[in-house]
């Protein structure tokens, strides 16, 4: 039910900051009594969203995506025809069985999961994605025969010899260059060094180790670099395209696992298979798109009076705007339906509070955010269409859709809750300290909550030599923080009313070379080390009251905004004929009253 506010509460971080009736952008439809119950997919507040409405949603939204999708279908399903191929439902389930085999599911699971945890339902995952992988399968033919040597190569690389290794990877040369000086000339200290100081999340916690590695399954240079070390051997720093730089440690070689190839054959035809099937997908849709002629349709409004209802032509068959505004409520309708019902809520409220918003109003909302967070155009004008490009890049919603369903709802909210937000004086004077009062600057080391133990013995190191060179090494060495890590303890300099009191606290307690005691600041644990105060900044407070008032403004309204929403959708009696939720706040009061006197 929350679709759309997430939209619009990440518009206003996007944007730092929908809704009357909007004349580009009609408002949603309000029913009579009259229209048929078959046709009705919510009700809100007493007002109807049918069916109809629901698909015109919808395609606006994702009809030209989804229209690819089903010109591709098409397609292949056309293809399938001239070659007589057919797929079949008893080949749809068992295909459905072999991908829930290879997680441990049964089917009815595996078709659970993913309508839970994808959105998938299990018609849709039984007649697109199934039937397409069965269809390509068969029209790819002659492409998926396996040969041998093939059939060796995956062997191999499930089953084959092995390379057991720890890892440390770095982010930067320098620091790589630094860590294998280190390890090679004191190689027990390996693990201990990719516990403290690798920046791979996966490997970090375990002391650096990683799965065995198989040939085949690896960069081949690297691969071959990897099967010469032996036990105990440590490798050069290696760098990979993504950025970063690794050290392995050998471990040992595993044997191959003992099984026969002949027991797994059919196993592994069906990962080559599978791997092919992947990788030839595209040359068969190209393949079939370079004699197609396909006439699309769905938004050229130059053609919509020559072909009325049609969506698209294919090789002179029609696919019809139904049958593409069925796909789109099919694959999106139930999340479509949630940010209709929000919506509406929201044009509910504004209608009770006399609120309406004008296209002049949407186009100098969308102007004050580009002048707030775009530089400039050389004429000094914001750059607008800069900001609706990244708008959309950011929504994934065309300019007149993210209007209506970003902007507007935007507008809405601040309108409503406008009245609702002041700010005081003490919070101007709060901020005014917290950005140009005084200021520590401390080194930090951070740590788990859990190692305290750890905490304490680095404690004692770093009070035994109190000097900034050795707190920042063992910020190096110790500091959970990657930030921190990096930068020898060196953090930003604490202020007032920073937002965690206990830390501020010690910070200003402290004089330059003193050391804090270990600090609980939520799930962590924190060592700071003072270098010095920072004395405030010669701004007075009458030069940047506007600018303070605006900020702490804009933060209110994001908190308020959301606990507004709350409360419109708690207050609300609705009913999602999609999803079958309902809500009635009123009639499960007086039940929950019933209930009570009963007992």
């Amino acid at each position: 039910m929350k679709h759309l506010f997430i939209t619009v509460l990440s518009f206003l971080v996007f944007s730092g900051t929908a809704f009357g009736q909007v004349s580009t952008v009609p408002a949603l439809r309000i029913d009579t009594p009259n229209t048929a119950a078959s046709d009705i997919v919510a009700d809100v507040n007493g007002e109807r969203i049918t069916r109809s409405t629901l698909a015109a949603e919808c395609l606006q939204l994702h009809g030209a995506d989804e229209l690819q999708e089903l010109i591709n279908k098409t397609l292949i399903r056309l293809e399938c025809e001239r070659q007589n191929i057919t797929i079949t439902a008893e080949e749809i389930n068992a295909e459905v069985l072999r991908m829930a085999q290879t997680f441990d599911m049964s089917s009815e699971d595996w078709l659970k999961v993913l309508e839970r945890e994808r959105g998938i339902s299990p018609e849709q995952y039984r007649n697109d994605i199934i039937w397409r992988i069965l269809a390509l399968g068969k029209l790819a033919g002659p492409h998926l025969s396996i040969s041998n040597a093939e059939l060796q190569t995956e062997y191999e690389r499930n089953y084959g010899a092995a390379v057991q290794l720890r890892q440390i990877v770095l982010a930067s040369k320098a620091d790589a260059d630094a860590v294998l000086a280190e390890v090679q000339q004191h190689p027990e200290t390996f693990a201990s060094i990719a516990k403290n100081r690798s920046v791979d999340p996966g490997s970090q916690p375990y002391g650096g180790m990683i799965r065995p590695i198989r040939r085949h399954s690896f960069h081949p240079h690297i691969e071959k670099i990897l099967f010469e070390m032996k036990p105990g051997d440590i490798s050069p720093v290696i760098e990979y395209p993504q950025g970063y730089f690794t050290i392995y440690l050998c471990e040992g070689h595993l044997r191959p696992v003992d099984i026969d190839i002949a027991a797994v054959t059919e196993q592994l035809k069906i990962r080559i298979r599978d791997a092919k099937l992947r990788q030839i997908a595209d040359e068969v849709f190209m393949d079939l798109q370079k004699n197609a002629k396909v006439l699309v349709v769905f938004g050229n409004p130059a053609l919509y009076n020559q072909y009325p209802g049609v969506a698209a032509l294919l090789n002179g068959q029609i696919i019809s705007q139904q049958e593409l505004a069925d796909l789109c409520v099919q694959k999106h309708g139930k999340e479509a339906l949630n940010d209709m019902i929000n919506r509406r809520l929201v044009e509910q409220a504004c209608r009770r509070a006399n609120i309406i918003i004008s296209d002049r109003d949407i186009d100098t909302e969308i102007r004050e955010m580009a002048e707030k967070h775009l530089s400039p155009m050389p004429n000094g004008e914001p750059n607008v269409d800069l900001w609706l490009r990244r708008a959309m890049e950011e929504t994934g919603l065309s300019i007149p859709m993210y209007r209506k369903n970003v902007v507007v709802p935007v507008l809405a909210l601040k309108r409503l809750t406008h009245p609702l937000i002041q700010v005081t004086n003490e919070e101007i004077m709060m901020a005014y300290e917290a950005n140009y009062g005084r200021k520590v600057q401390c080194l930090a080391i951070f740590f788990r909550a859990q190692d305290q133990r750890r905490a304490m013995e680095v404690w004692q190191l770093a009070n035994q030599q109190r000097t900034e060179e050795n707190f920042g090494d063992l910020a190096v060495k110790y500091s959970f923080d990657f930030e921190s890590r990096q930068g020898r303890g060196m953090i930003p300099p604490i202020a007032r009313y920073c937002g965690h009191p206990e830390l501020e606290a010690a910070a200003f307690s402290l004089k330059p070379e003193e050391l804090s005691h270990i600090i609980q600041v939520e799930d962590s644990l924190v060592i700071l080390y003072c270098i010095s105060h920072i004395d405030p900044l010669p701004v007075k407070i009458e030069e940047v009251k506007d600018e303070l008032h605006t900020h702490i403004f804009e933060k209110k309204q994001q908190i308020i905004i959301s606990r507004y929403f709350e409360r419109l959708l708690k207050e609300a009696v609705f009913a999602n004929y999609l999803t079958g939720e309902s809500q009635n706040p009123a009639l499960e009061k007086a039940m929950q009253d019933e209930t009570s006197l009963q007992r």
